[in-house]
């Protein structure tokens, strides 16, 4: 998934949603955000995923999870979903349907 869309341009681990944000949207997916996602830079995504993203997720297929869950086919998966991870009450509850603009957003 072109090393996660080049590391969604930048990686922000601290947008998490808000145990409020998620108990208001359990019920229905958050539509897209409305972000313009600029054009990715391969080589820089991969630099930058292995530095902010490599330590706590794998991106290849059958990649193990680690502090955080696998990234391979995050894309279209619902946030929360990926099965045998513990995730937080806000991740399951968040209803994000993971995108290029929310990836970049997020």
């Amino acid at each position: 998934q072109a090393i996660l869309a080049q590391a969604v341009v930048t990686f922000r681990h601290s947008a998490l949603p808000s145990p409020a944000r998620a108990c208001q949207c359990a019920a229905m997916p958050i539509p897209e955000p409305d972000v313009e996602v600029p054009e990715g830079d391969v080589k820089k995504g991969a630099k930058l995923f292995k530095a902010k993203c490599a330590q706590c997720h794998t991106c290849e297929k059958g990649g193990n999870a680690k502090q955080g869950p696998p990234l391979y086919g995050v894309m279209g998966r619902t946030s929360g979903t990926y099965d045998g991870f513990a995730y937080s009450e806000s991740n399951k509850n968040a209803a994000i349907v993971w995108s290029d603009k929310h990836m970049f957003e997020y």
